[in-house]
């Protein structure tokens, strides 16, 4: 059996179309941005980080962190790895604890999403415990130029060119097929 012309373009645009609502779709499904840090100590030293979506969705995927502190007194934390827990892959500690005194801490996000959270902590043997919620910083705080696309407003991007050369493709290919059935 011979391939004409004909299934050929309408096999690539079948699959770019499917490419398409597929890509889509996925992305629609995983459409977070970024995560939400929250920072929480015990007032004596201990320093563990929970994750949350930006959306509000939990996440239960593990996260990895970077975080990093300097106390006005001078002593500070290099910048240490925070690994979640066994059994809760969205609770990330601190290994070992701050010193007393004013602490600045620093955390950065890079799994599963990106965030960031800078805050003040005091630490002593009487201390408060305290949860900080990292807000997201807005428009108005930040100047950093528009924030790029999200995940899933490329997914369908890509998906969105795939269908439309696919149709190109079949257009193509039912002009060519036209061409070489009309007789001169």
């Amino acid at each position: 059996m011979e391939v004409g012309w004909r299934q050929v373009v309408a096999a690539v645009a079948a699959v770019g179309i499917v490419l398409g609502i597929v890509l889509g779709i996925a992305a629609a499904a995983h459409a977070h941005r970024g995560v939400l840090p929250t920072l929480h100590h015990d007032g004596r030293g201990t320093v563990w980080l929970t994750l949350a979506w930006d959306d509000g969705h939990p996440v239960t995927e593990p996260g990895l962190a970077m975080m990093s502190a300097s106390s006005a007194g001078g002593a500070s934390v290099p910048v240490t790895a925070l690994r979640p827990l066994a059994h809760d892959p969205a609770t990330l500690p601190l290994p070992g604890a701050l010193a007393a005194g004013d602490w600045t801490v620093i955390v950065d996000v890079a799994a599963p999403g990106v965030g960031y959270c800078s805050v003040r902590l005091q630490v002593a043997a009487d201390g408060v415990p305290q949860t900080i919620a990292c807000a997201t910083p807005t428009a108005a705080t930040t100047a950093a130029p528009a924030d790029p696309p999200a995940p899933g407003q490329l997914h369908w991007l890509i998906g969105a060119i795939a269908a439309l050369a696919a149709l190109a493709v079949g257009g193509f290919g039912v002009l060519r097929s036209r061409r070489g059935t009309v007789r001169r």
